[in-house]
């Protein structure tokens, strides 16, 4: 557990109040989501002040906070003396440095893992393939400036594998992180175009994503089939560790012969001159892709890691992938968790590939947000492949609308979520299949849950 001590050590900050064996469960900024015994960060941004909470935090049972001043609701000399208070002079560059300080101490090897798209799964797959070897994974996505401090805060001691997804939309942060999580292993899974409106251009952005090679000092995990990266790796990285996944020949980690049925993926696995029937529970191309990335990082960390295949059956990504959800004469491929170009170009291939099992394929499409000024261009590309794959196109949001002028006359457009559901219903069929996507704000979500109850899935 960290103790008050690790935390004036690592942040050079003042103890004002406690004592420096006080032992935190963990380590949080959200006063509504503390639990008892842990540290309270007060962070300040733009809209917030964490600073105004630290009295409700430790009403909750905080047993320490970590500020840059005294709050003005909070009297010290009524504060209990098994309640630490460390004052710094910046909480955010306090929580970084105490983070990097208990990285150092967990003694845990570490995977980086970062791409436009397909990091949460990869980290699942990993997770998942490690399962009984004692490994702690970050919570849901937290991969930023400041969920990475977070996820390593919070992972207890003892673990052999700690797994961390590191993201970005802007420039600086990767380089920024993979210093902090320093990964004995730093899994890169490819770079398209995905949370550009931070960068300038789409080079910037490559450069960003690259930054986890050149800022990492572990092995190197990278796509065989994406040249640039490839490339790279060859010229400069080649005295380093590394191995490379992909569905051309020459990649370390080879798939091949994929299959799509509604029970999962099948393909064959080749590794080294040797083969592997592999099936993932799990619908998609691109899931074959991230357990690809995933099995070649667990190799770095497990020399037998052919008896990992074993965990293959219970292999599982987060809710909403690509996730197949059956109604009453209709299926919904729900797929709502995010988007981005690489992202739906992938759901669509899963749409694809069981086309012959239905009679219809409708898309219901909402738009990809943080693409910038190529908002536009990304929209009509896929409005372009989609009317090519679907029967339907119903689409929503303003940011989408160039979907339905590149659809060849396949599409409709809708100004809201409510009067697309109401459309939909009337027009569904037995034996349609329904593929739902949207950047996560959007919150299609809530209309595949209202499809599949009130048409009486």
């Amino acid at each position: 557990m960290i103790t008050t001590e690790d935390v004036v050590r690592a942040t050079g900050g003042i103890l004002l109040n406690g004592d420096m064996k006080i032992a935190f469960s963990g380590v949080t900024q959200d006063s509504r989501s503390l639990k008892p015994g842990e540290l309270f960060v007060a962070l300040k941004g733009p809209r917030f002040d964490g600073h105004e909470f630290v009295l409700e935090a430790i009403k909750k049972g905080a047993k320490g906070a970590l500020l840059e001043y005294w709050p003005a609701n909070v009297n010290i000399f009524e504060l209990h003396k098994a309640i630490s208070i460390i004052k710094v002079s910046n909480t955010y560059k306090a929580l970084r440095d105490l983070a990097s300080y208990w990285r150092k101490k967990l003694g845990a090897k570490v995977v980086g893992i970062t791409g436009s798209s397909g990091k949460t799964t990869t980290k699942e797959f990993l997770a998942g393939l490690l399962e009984e070897l004692g490994v702690y994974k970050c919570p849901g996505n937290w991969n930023n400036l400041i969920g990475v401090p977070l996820s390593i805060l919070n992972a207890p001691q003892g673990i052999r594998f700690l797994i961390l997804e590191l993201a970005t939309n802007q420039p600086g942060e990767i380089p920024t992180l993979t210093e902090l999580a320093d990964p004995e292993v730093a899994v890169l899974l490819g770079v398209k175009p995905a949370h550009l409106e931070g960068f300038l251009s789409f080079e910037d952005y490559f450069a960003e994503k690259l930054a986890l090679f050149s800022s990492s000092r572990g092995a190197l995990v990278y796509p065989f089939d994406q040249e640039e990266i490839k490339v790279l790796v060859e010229r400069t990285y080649s005295s380093r560790p590394h191995r490379s996944f992909g569905f051309k020949r020459g990649a370390d980690f080879l798939a091949s012969e994929i299959k799509l049925s509604t029970q999962g993926t099948e393909f064959r696995l080749e590794h080294a001159g040797k083969t592997y029937q592999v099936r993932l529970p799990i619908l998609g191309q691109h899931f074959v892709w991230d357990f690809l990335a995933a099995l070649a990082a667990a190799s770095f960390l497990v020399p037998e890691w052919e008896g990992l295949l074993e965990r293959v059956p219970y292999l599982k990504t987060l809710p909403r992938r690509c996730e197949l959800k059956k109604g009453i004469g209709f299926w919904v491929l729900d797929d709502t968790y995010n988007a981005n170009p690489a992202s739906l170009k992938a759901g669509i291939e899963v749409a694809k590939n069981l086309k012959e099992k239905f009679k219809r394929l409708i898309a219901v499409i909402g738009p990809m947000r943080e693409l910038g000024e190529e908002t536009d261009f990304w929209h009509r590309k896929m409005g372009e492949e989609l009317s090519r794959n679907f029967d339907l196109l119903y689409v929503v949001g303003e940011e989408a609308r160039g979907v339905i002028e590149a659809s060849e006359g396949k599409g409709l457009f809708f100004e809201d979520k409510e009067a697309l559901l109401e459309a939909l219903k009337k027009e569904l069929r037995e034996g349609d299949l329904v593929y739902v996507k949207a950047s996560r704000a959007i919150g299609l979500e809530e209309l595949v849950d209202k499809l599949l109850v009130s048409v009486g899935g």
